[in-house]
């Protein structure tokens, strides 16, 4: 299939994936849609593949019979538009979190599988080259078996929650984990690969930012083969403007290790430095809209499917749960 029709719903963020679009060969036409019709009429006017702009989903929906959506919303509003989608007989290719809570996300997965449409979370850090290769050192064995893997998630989220309120909403219904941090989950997971065993968690609220969650938390994961995770994550964080941080990354294996962009490989005399490419942000997107289409486009699976992304949410509400409870929490 080639020429297809997609929509992006969600002009912030969705404004990449719309580029991606652009540069697709299986794209004939792309609409947009976000309730700022500034933000359509820019798109209008920046992308050669973008035709139609409106502020209504199922005016969007009803008028053009889009191929497969792209939708770059609000994590709280995933089940009620990708349920609408899969009604218009659309192809999904959604934003993470799947959802903020397991039951509508287990809703999203049902919807897509009683109309026999794809499904396709959108971790593009799966799709960022750099990622990419550690994910190949790790399943070439190029540092031995895996012993201990540490991904954090350190951020200021003061600028974020200012320019986009809702992040911070109760209705929204994030918390630290569920939501940025369920970045680090998936990849812990995507690098491991291997199923969580149980999970632990503790977590706060301090510091000044106005959340209705838990703002730090640090879990642990125990995989199977004994295999050790960790994720932190808190929006708390606080540095010099314009220094960077220590990055986020540890990966320790029985003959080798990973730490940030460096790999050490047991027998050379220094670290091997990965290659990070500029916005790797825009990178990743582009390979998960790729995929995305390529899977529509040749009847084929799709990369990260709702299950899978199931699971890293399920991951993530297990770790708030045990950080709540005080008790460790199977998988």
């Amino acid at each position: 299939m080639s020429d297809l029709k997609c929509a992006v719903v969600g002009l912030g963020l969705g404004k990449h994936f719309v580029a991606a679009l652009d540069r697709n060969e299986r794209i004939g036409e792309t609409v947009v849609c976000d309730p700022d019709a500034e933000r359509t009429a820019a798109a209008v006017g920046t992308f050669v593949k973008v035709r139609n702009a409106y502020t209504d989903l199922h005016r969007m929906l009803e008028a053009e019979a889009p191929d497969l959506v792209c939708l770059v919303t609000p994590d709280h509003m995933h089940r009620l538009h990708a349920e609408t989608c899969f009604e218009a007989g659309c192809h999904v290719l959604q934003t993470k979190p799947l959802a903020t809570n397991l039951p509508d996300a287990r809703a999203i997965v049902k919807a897509s599988r009683a109309v026999g449409l794809k499904l396709m979370v959108a971790h593009e850090r799966r799709f960022r080259p750099s990622v990419m290769s550690i994910k190949a050192a790790l399943d070439g064995g190029e540092i031995g078996d895996l012993i201990h893997l540490r991904i954090d998630a350190i951020q200021d989220k003061r600028g974020q929650f200012e320019r986009a309120p809702w992040y911070a909403s109760s209705e929204a219904g994030r918390s630290a984990l569920n939501g940025t941090g369920i970045h680090e989950v998936d990849l812990t997971r995507h690098f491991v690969g291997r199923p969580i065993r149980n999970v632990s968690a503790f977590a706060n609220r301090l510091g000044e930012l106005d959340f209705p969650k838990d703002k730090t938390t640090a879990a642990q994961f125990l995989f199977e083969g004994d295999i050790v995770g960790q994720v932190t994550v808190t929006y708390e964080g606080r540095w010099p403007k314009g220094k960077s941080i220590d990055d986020h990354l540890r990966i320790l294996g029985t003959t080798g290790s990973i730490f940030g962009n460096r790999i050490f490989r047991e027998g050379q005399n220094d670290w091997e430095e990965i290659q990070v490419g500029k916005n790797e942000i825009v990178t990743g997107i582009k390979g998960a809209v790729d995929a995305f289409v390529d899977s529509v486009a040749l009847d084929a699976p799709v990369a990260v499917t709702g299950e899978d992304a199931f699971t890293s949410l399920a991951t993530a509400v297990a770790a708030d749960t045990s950080a709540a409870t005080g008790d460790r929490c199977a998988l």
